[in-house]
Order: structure tokens, then C-alpha cells, then sequence
């Protein structure tokens, strides 16, 4: 993702409009206008200084500010800069491709590798600093948790089944980016206001809802109000998980 792409999906996220963006920068002592950002978002003016980088990320609530950063830096550098971060970071890629695949049976499912082919740079040098100690490979059990839950897959510990929110259709209660933990509940079990993780029809990343009995009907309501209502007959019905009983955010 390049500079462009990723301040633009910063935006997104924001849920905020560029005049917004614009006067939270001016309250961080940035002067900038609605049209610069426009024209930073669509590729259409090189990264700015790190400065208003930060000043971005800042005023869009953002965590990845570093990354926004870095790879302003990156598209700015020489190529030879540029081809040996590239190759770098491929290598790191093969080398965690390998650990997960030598530490999960030899499995490694598609959206795991695409999830670990479309990382940055800079999330790559990330992760891979994790596992490499003293210029020797580390392993940490945890490698093939951080990339299944990346990926939007399902970790199991136990009982308890783990994943990753990717959407804010249960902010503000559960922020987007919140790591969720479900337990397998009988849907006889499940009670009004349950919040309950299932499959929706025809995708392979779960999703999060509150559950509301109406009638001969029951309701999947999303909290943001903004995001997709499922109506069904029974909860049986769907590619059902179970119930969330826990989430947690890393600040």
C-alpha cells in the first residue's frame, strides 16, 4: 500500500470529513486545507515532511502514525534504498511464512498468506523483530495466533475461540481493531442483547451482533447503526460461532 492508498484508508476509518481533518491539524499548530489533503490522498502530490504525517494520523485518531511516516520516507528515498528495503522485507516474509507453516503442521490457509503478502514494510520488520534475537531465529508460540487473527482467521485456546474485529459495527462498546473472545453457547442459551460472532452468508471473516428477539424473528443489529442487519429464523440458521464474552484493545 502506498502513501496515498494508506492515508486514504486512514481517512476512511475516521469517519471524519477533510474540513474536520483540516481543524483538528490547526488545533496541533498545522496549517493546512482541505484540498492538500485531497490531493496527498489520491496520489496526486508526494508525501509530505514527517511533521504532517503525524499531524494526520493525530487528527484521524490513528495508531499507526509510524507507518503513515515511513512510508512517506520510503517513497521519497533513493531506489537503492527502495530495493533493498523491498528485498528485505521479502525475506522476512519467506522466513515467517516458514516459521507459521513449520509450527501449524505444514498448513498455512489463504487468507493467512495473502494477509502476510500485503503487509507494509515497516508491520513486516515488526513482526519479524519479534522472532529474531541476537541475529538468531526466536520462535514465540504466539507467530501463528498474531498472523491467523491478522488474517481474520479464528485462534482457538481451549474453549474459548479468538478473533479479530476488522469493522466498527459494534463502536463505541467494542472499538474497532478489538481482539474478541467467544465461547461456544447453545443457541437455546443465547438471551436478549447477547452479542454473538457467526459467519455471515458467503464470507469467511465473522462479524459481531447484537442479538434481538422479535416475534417469530430474530434481529442481528450492528451498535454503529451504519453497518449491515441480518434478519433470521433461528440462530441455527447461521454459520454461528458463539457468544462473546470478552474483548480486549491494544493501545
Amino acid at each position: 500500500m502506498n502513501y496515498a492508498a494508506m492515508l486514504d484508508a486512514m481517512i476512511i476509518k475516521s469517519e471524519l470529513s477533510l474540513r474536520q481533518i483540516t481543524k483538528r491539524c490547526a488545533d496541533l499548530d498545522l496549517s493546512i486545507t482541505p484540498s492538500y489533503i485531497s490531493q496527498l490522498k489520491n496520489g496526486k502530490l508526494p508525501p509530505p515532511s514527517p511533521e504532517v504525517s503525524l499531524a494526520l494520523a493525530k487528527a484521524c485518531n490513528s495508531k499507526e502514525a509510524s507507518k503513515l511516516v515511513f512510508q512517506g520516507y520510503l517513497e521519497k528515498a533513493p531506489e537503492v534504498i527502495k530495493e533493498y528495503m523491498l528485498a528485505s522485507s521479502q525475506l522476512n516474509k519467506i522466513m515467517l511464512e516458514s516459521l507459521y507453516k513449520e509450527h501449524n503442521d505444514s498448513k498455512m490457509a489463504e487468507e493467512a498468506k495473502e494477509y502476510l503478502n500485503n503487509m507494509d514494510i515497516l508491520s513486516t520488520i515488526e513482526m519479524s523483530s519479534k522472532y529474531i534475537k541476537d541475529g538468531k531465529i526466536d520462535f514465540k508460540e504466539d507467530l501463528v495466533k498474531e498472523i491467523t487473527l491478522g488474517s481474520g482467521g479464528a485462534a482457538y485456546d481451549g474453549e474459548i475461540i479468538n478473533i479479530f474485529l476488522g469493522d466498527s459495527s459494534m463502536s463505541p462498546f467494542i472499538p474497532i481493531h478489538s481482539y474478541i473472545s467467544i465461547m461456544p453457547t447453545k443457541p437455546e442459551l443465547i438471551k436478549n442483547r447477547d452479542i454473538i460472532a457467526f459467519y455471515p452468508y458467503g464470507k469467511r471473516q465473522a462479524v459481531l451482533r447484537r442479538v434481538y428477539f422479535e416475534k417469530n424473528k430474530i434481529l442481528l443489529l450492528p451498535d454503529d447503526r451504519t453497518s449491515d442487519i441480518y434478519i433470521t429464523g433461528t440462530i441455527e440458521e447461521l454459520n454461528y460461532i458463539g457468544k462473546v464474552i470478552s474483548f480486549r484493545v491494544d493501545l
